[in-house]
């Protein structure tokens, strides 16, 4: 039996027995069903895709009201595209996400889990079948660790097998008022083979209620190369509510060691922003920013000015514009998005548009991009929405590209 067999069978089990346990248990789901369109750019067929999500929650299964459950995952079915054998003759593929119990220790000491979840520290993420810790509330310290499974999303299927682990661990705490600061350490095994070490440290001081400063460090232990670095500052000086964001990142593609993505060369990437944003009245937001980034060499200029309104005169009604302007590698770029939504009773229409005229380093003529789209929803009960999402973009190798979203929400 497949891992991804065997959790759907246990998500039924406990379901089934939960209300013999503790017949005052409380049981939500949450439903959506989702039909795409869409044209696939490289066979030119027109292919569509019928997608039903669903997550589910389960609280007060014992008398203390610690224990808990949690699930989300999918399935779907394609139609006009050529089935993927592993998705079986009718052409339906099931994915859990996550699926696990949650143990929540007396006064608020932290949380334990067991089963399918998403886990992350400093050092790296990813998703386990195994079991996780959160510690808090320990004076000044506090810690997570977790280890199972390493669970591998592929275009169809699920690589989870035996040999292949995750494990991580993190310890924080505020060594003074304002301060946070944690040190994480991440490692993945692939069949039974260390394929990645990783080292994460974070650290955030506010000052004075007018500042803040954070960085953040991840080291690939194996590679023996600083994979991430991030230095920025928030500054909130005045009364007025302007906030200013200064950053400097640094980045060095690291790869797991069993990959074929070793062998290639890569450069190390670094950019310098900042930005301005000014809430001129509650009803109105400016913003702007400017990017240097530099490629090993090779450099861009990136600016970035735009505006959100909610305009007095037409309550419901949202703006949202900006104007982006790219110079340097690898080529220039000038394009700007609008859109606008309003909302009224129960319904929500929003429309928006994205112009982009750009030159590459290797083309001699400019060329243009677009998208259109609109949407709209409607709430025909308060534990049920429809909702409807079309587009259009026209590239320089697709002159049409049509595609399109309906779904129906429910809760209960």
């Amino acid at each position: 039996m497949t891992h991804r067999a065997r959790f759907l069978w246990l998500g039924l089990l406990f379901l089934s027995l939960t209300p013999a346990v503790a017949p005052a248990a409380d049981l939500r789901f949450q439903s959506s069903t989702q039909y795409l369109w869409y044209t696939d750019p490289f066979k030119d067929k027109d292919q569509s895709d019928l997608v039903q999500y669903l997550k589910f929650g389960v609280t007060k299964v014992e008398s203390t009201g610690r224990l808990s459950a949690v699930g989300y995952g999918r399935f779907s079915r394609q139609f006009g595209g050529d089935n993927d054998p592993k998705m079986g003759d009718d052409g339906l593929l099931g994915r859990l996400y996550f699926l696990y119990a949650n143990y929540s220790l007396p006064s608020d000491r932290g949380d334990i889990r067991l089963g399918r979840q998403f886990v992350s520290v400093g050092a790296g993420s990813g998703t386990v079948d195994g079991v996780s810790a959160e510690l808090r509330n320990l004076g000044p310290v506090r810690a997570t660790v977790f280890a199972g499974y390493d669970v591998r999303f592929a275009e169809t299927t699920d690589r989870t097998r035996p040999g292949n682990y995750l494990t991580g661990v993190s310890v924080g705490g505020s060594l003074v008022d304002g301060n946070n600061v944690d040190v994480s350490y991440l490692r993945k095994y692939d069949q039974n083979d260390l394929i990645r070490e990783m080292v994460g440290v974070h650290a955030d001081q506010r000052i004075l209620d007018k500042a803040k400063a954070y960085a953040d460090l991840r080291y690939d232990v194996l590679h023996g190369a600083y994979s991430e670095f991030l230095a920025g500052a928030k500054i909130f000086p005045f009364s007025a509510p302007v906030t200013f964001t200064a950053e400097y990142f640094a980045s060095y593609p690291t790869f797991d060691a069993d990959t074929i993505y070793t062998a290639f060369a890569v450069t190390r990437y670094r950019e310098g922003a900042g930005r301005v944003d000014y809430i001129v009245t509650p009803r109105l937001t400016l913003y702007g920013s400017y990017t240097r980034a530099d490629y090993d060499g090779p450099s861009a200029d990136i600016g970035t000015v735009g505006v959100r309104a909610t305009p007095k005169r037409a309550p419901g009604l949202g703006l949202n514009a900006s104007l982006d302007v790219r110079s340097g590698y690898p080529g220039d770029l000038t394009g700007f998005q609008a859109s606008a939504d309003y909302a009224f009773g129960k319904a929500t229409l929003a429309a928006g548009v994205t112009y982009d005229v750009f030159q590459r380093d290797s083309m001699t003529s400019d060329f243009t991009a677009k998208k259109v789209w609109g949407a709209g929803s409607y709430e025909f009960r308060k534990n049920m929405t429809a909702r409807l999402r079309v587009e259009d973009t026209e590239t320089r190798q697709f002159s049409n590209e049509f595609q399109g979203r309906a779904s129906v929400d429910l809760s209960f």
